[in-house]
């Protein structure tokens, strides 16, 4: 028959009180929804976690202000406890992991022992890289460079500027003869009487 295990409160608000573990994950903390409430402010509300794992209970400290140690030295992982070890929550409160077995078996409690870290689980299969996308096989047109479009832009500019430049000249002689010949009212003789009745004849 399998041992049942148990915590029994060394020091801290309840000592001598002892705490059956019956259930796959125990947690331990200040706060109520805890399966262990421990009322210390030594404790975090939730301060550490004892799972079952092969056979093994594991205790996991849960992020706690304080910290957890197991016999004087404190956790950085999940740790496999033995019956005899003593589970610490800051400074002023403290545990003992203990089995319910035969007075023969009670005898053979292992010694305290150094906290060794649980072995890291095997890493995960890394999936195999996608199928390789085939290169495509067909014609595809070329596209204009940015060159090209420049290069084409090019004549139109300068066909534009080119008309510019006749067309001023154009209106230049054409005001240079009008000046030469006096020819203002005749050509333009109906808009200046507009704006200035009588200007010209």
């Amino acid at each position: 028959m399998a041992p049942t295990y148990r915590l029994v409160m060394r020091s801290g608000p309840t000592v001598g009180k002892t705490f059956l573990l019956e259930k796959v994950e125990t947690t331990l903390g200040r706060d109520l929804s805890n399966d262990i409430v421990i009322n210390d402010s030594e404790a975090s509300r939730r301060h550490a976690r004892i799972f079952l794992q092969g056979g093994n209970y594991i205790i996991e400290d849960l992020g706690s202000t304080n910290g957890t140690s197991v016999n004087g030295q404190r956790l950085m992982g999940p740790y496999v406890l033995r019956p005899g070890e003593l589970i610490m929550f800051g400074e002023s409160i403290s545990l003992l992991f203990e089995a319910l077995q035969s007075a023969d078996e009670a005898a053979t409690v292992a010694a305290p022992r150094k906290p060794a870290p649980v072995p890291a689980p095997p890493p995960a299969a890394v999936p195999p890289p996608p199928p390789q996308t085939p290169a495509y096989a067909g014609q595809v047109p070329a596209q204009p460079t940015s060159g090209t479009a420049k290069k084409k832009r090019k004549p139109i500019l300068i066909g534009i500027i080119v008309a510019a430049l006749l067309l001023l000249c154009v209106c230049v002689a054409v005001l240079i003869y009008i000046d030469v010949n006096a020819a203002w009212c005749d050509w333009f003789g109906w808009a200046f009487n507009m704006v200035s009745p009588g200007l010209c004849p």
